[in-house]
């Protein structure tokens, strides 16, 4: 029901508050004594200042000063006709709601509501009342003011926060494309481009390899939806030996070293160091020039550590160009569990990426990381 009524447009939802108001203003002397006959039998006039002083809610929203002002000026033209109370509390409602509205411009509901209140007690006591009174009337003025205020800083943080979170998702969507779609056309291009100087029967398997990596593009991709829609990996989307299986047949030597992250690994982090080794390994083959590399997965110290080397031509203290965007991506989804991530020339020379990924598990002995490629 709540959903419904949220769905009706503006106008009618705040028109009927403000009848509401109004039936609530005009009913409640109904309720008294029936001996009194001042209660019992409201004037029209005084009818029709209640409604003057309710309708402006209507418009609460889209023109939120000139509604609380509308409204101010109806609760002061019926005390200067001496007519009973009108609404004073929907006046300072509209007030707060104007704060809510009001955006970025804050003080014009605040001097407004001060100057009402001021011109009131002026009204309907012949003077300014006396300064405790006057700072209790002031106050019970500004206290709705300031809730709108408050509510309206605790919306544009929401707010805030929702594009965060929207700016985080694209580019979360982005990493994961760049991952996917990046690996598999690389390795398709290295196909083709082998294909192209080879005979024709090495030609034909090139081709074969080709079909064979478009095939596992389009169900990562389809898997890769599956995740943008927080839906936990599948243990098959993290086979760190299907991986090397693959890239060897591709024609890149790969040698895995430790066993790869087993049920006691959360899935988020096993997919993380999946995809991590596969954007490491596609890089080894874009730009190395080389035929080798190792993966080295180990735990220590309740963390999951992660190694890709290959013994390219980069060396300690060359200087390297700026972190791509791959790396940049690979950075982003260690930090974003909490772990730590490097990438450099490693001696005596190729490149290394290392991740650490904290996991809560028990210390164990760590495979030797130190030995060099063979």
């Amino acid at each position: 029901m709540i959903t419904t009524w949220r769905a009706r447009p503006v106008l009618v939802r705040d028109g009927a508050l403000a009848v509401l108001a109004a039936l609530v203003i005009v009913g409640y002397p109904l309720l008294g004594p029936a001996a009194d006959t001042a209660r019992a039998a409201p004037s029209l006039l005084w009818v029709a200042l209640v409604c003057a002083a309710c309708a402006p809610l209507t418009l609460r929203r889209r023109l939120p000063m000139t509604a609380a002002l509308a409204s101010c000026a109806a609760v002061l033209l019926a005390k200067l006709l001496d007519q009973p109370e009108t609404g004073t509390w929907v006046t300072v409602a509209a007030f707060a709601s104007a704060a809510y509205h009001a955006g970025r411009r804050r003080w014009p509901p605040t001097v407004a509501v001060v100057c009402w209140l001021l011109v009131l007690d002026l009204v309907q006591l012949g003077s300014l009342a006396q300064p405790t009174g006057l700072i209790t009337s002031v106050t019970s003025g500004l206290a709705p003011v300031a809730f709108g205020h408050v509510l309206r800083l605790r919306h544009d943080h929401a707010e805030q926060a929702a594009l965060l979170r929207l700016a985080q998702e694209r580019a979360r969507i982005a990493r994961e494309v760049h991952d996917v779609v990046g690996h598999h056309l690389s390795a398709i291009r290295l196909q083709a481009v082998g294909a192209r100087r080879a005979t024709a029967a090495d030609a034909g398997q090139a081709l074969t390899v080709i079909a064979e990596i478009s095939a596992t593009a389009l169900a990562e991709t389809r898997r890769l939806l599956g995740l943008l829609r927080d839906d936990p990996p599948a243990d098959g989307d993290a086979d760190l030996r299907a991986l090397v299986a693959r890239l060897s047949h591709q024609g890149l030597r790969v040698r895995l070293d430790g066993a790869p992250p087993g049920e006691d690994v959360p899935p988020q982090v096993r997919y993380a160091v999946y995809r991590i080794v596969q954007e490491s390994l596609t890089n080894v083959m874009r730009h190395s020039g080389v035929r080798r590399a190792a993966v080295r997965i180990g735990r220590a110290d309740g963390a999951l550590t992660a190694a890709v080397e290959d013994d390219g031509h980069a060396v300690p203290g060359q200087d390297v160009p700026g972190e791509s965007g791959g790396l940049r991506g690979m950075r982003d989804r260690v930090t974003s569990l909490g772990g730590t991530f490097s990438a450099g020339p490693r001696s005596p020379h190729g490149w290394r990426v290392s991740v650490r990924i904290p996991v809560g598990c028990q210390k164990a002995e760590r495979p030797d990381a130190s030995g060099d490629l063979s």
